[in-house]
């Protein structure tokens, strides 16, 4: 297939899935192809009376998980910590007492920061399982019936402490299992991850989020709302993203802050792309320790995690359209398919969108697949 064919088809089904679905306001896609010498950055739909650009900065939600276990698997590397280590080592015994109680036995000692990486610590997660980006098993609810996702929204002013967080799932909630025995997606445990990176460096977790990702990488437009703000300001609004109807300001919603390490950063596409091709070809971590970070587990139905990355297989028996990166609750991706040799980066920007912003991918992937590879090109293989 001609890539301009190609091309048109993508943003065609792009137009069709905000023009087709109240429920989106916007949508944002990138696609690069070393192989195919494609670099295509899209955007349609509205922010406000704002047409939709693809320069414009959106919510990443727990694409930030990536941010946090490249960190950490930097300081790995640097000999500052190991995967292996008693998480106890890196935080406070107040912080640490009760943290993990499971059947009647304490096992806050025997977390790990892999178990943590990996969510096989066993411990609660801030909002139902999955959100409502798939099937829901276990509620995460407080006597008075209410997620900390929940409270954050009745009360989008208050600003939470990562230590707060922490205290509300010891005091509302319940562990599920002991460390390593499965996996259970965890936003505390990605908290107590940006806890460690702060007192392994000793400065704030956003900014050892400038100092080891955003500067190196001109990542200019990036930030932490609201613990920071991004080096250049964006000559386009943030796009808000949707809780099905209910918009929502991520600069407004000073309660976000409670995903804290766990995924709460502002993002432009160039941005995410440029980070995560970095991660793929090693400017920022080695060959080996991107291994170690792809130890799948199984989280959900085609949906497996390493440390801080997912791999997708929408095709279980098809790795051709296996890809991995990071996904957020927004419906953000940033992925890589190894076999194609294609990233998607973007967000359809709606928390209830998930499962069909899976379907568009795999649709975008089987499109792009049936495009030539470029006369000449070099591909190198990659993880």
């Amino acid at each position: 297939m001609d890539s301009q064919k190609a091309k048109s088809r993508i943003k065609d089904r792009l137009h069709a899935a905000v023009d087709e679905n109240p429920d989106l306001q916007s949508a944002f896609l990138l696609v690069h192809s070393d192989s195919r010498d494609i670099h295509w950055n899209m955007a349609v739909g509205q922010t406000g009376d704002v047409e939709a650009k693809p320069e414009q900065p959106y919510y990443a939600a727990s694409i930030g998980k990536t941010f946090t276990s490249t960190i950490i698997a930097m300081l790995a590397e640097a000999g500052e910590l190991d995967f292996d280590d008693p998480i106890a080592e890196y935080l406070s015994a107040s912080l640490m007492a009760n943290l993990h109680t499971y059947d009647g036995t304490d096992y806050s000692d025997d977390i790990r920061i892999h178990h943590l990486l990996g969510h096989t610590s066993g411990l609660p997660h801030s909002l139902a399982e999955g959100g409502r980006m798939f099937f829901n098993s276990r509620l995460e609810e407080s006597e008075e019936g209410k997620t900390m996702f929940d409270e954050m929204l009745e009360n989008p002013d208050h600003q939470w402490e990562p230590e707060e967080t922490i205290e509300w799932a010891k005091q509302n909630l319940e562990s599920h299992f002991p460390p390593g025995e499965d996996c259970y997606y965890s936003e505390f445990g990605y908290n107590l991850l940006g806890l460690i990176i702060e007192s392994v460096t000793g400065q704030p977790y956003h900014e050892a989020l400038n100092e080891f990702l955003f500067d190196p990488l001109e990542m200019d437009h990036s930030y932490l709302p609201p613990f920071s703000e991004p080096a250049v300001e964006s000559e386009f609004p943030t796009a808000p993203f949707l809780l099905e109807d209910k918009e929502i300001d991520v600069d407004a919603y000073r309660s976000l802050s409670g995903f804290y390490a766990g995924g709460n950063t502002v993002n432009t596409s160039e941005e995410l792309f440029r980070f995560h091709r970095a991660v793929v070809e090693g400017d920022l971590i080695s060959e080996e320790t991107l291994a170690e970070m792809q130890q799948w587990n199984k989280l959900w139905q085609g949906i497996d995690y390493g440390y801080g990355i997912v791999r997708v297989r929408p095709l279980p028996f098809l790795k051709k359209y296996h890809s991995w990166g990071g996904l957020g609750a927004s419906s953000a991706f940033m992925m890589y398919n190894p076999s194609i040799d294609v990233y998607l980066i973007g967000t359809f920007n709606q928390w209830s969108y998930m499962r069909k912003c899976m379907m568009f991918l795999f649709k975008t992937l089987r499109t792009l697949s049936k495009v030539e590879v470029s006369e000449g090109a070099r591909v190198t293989p990659r993880p």
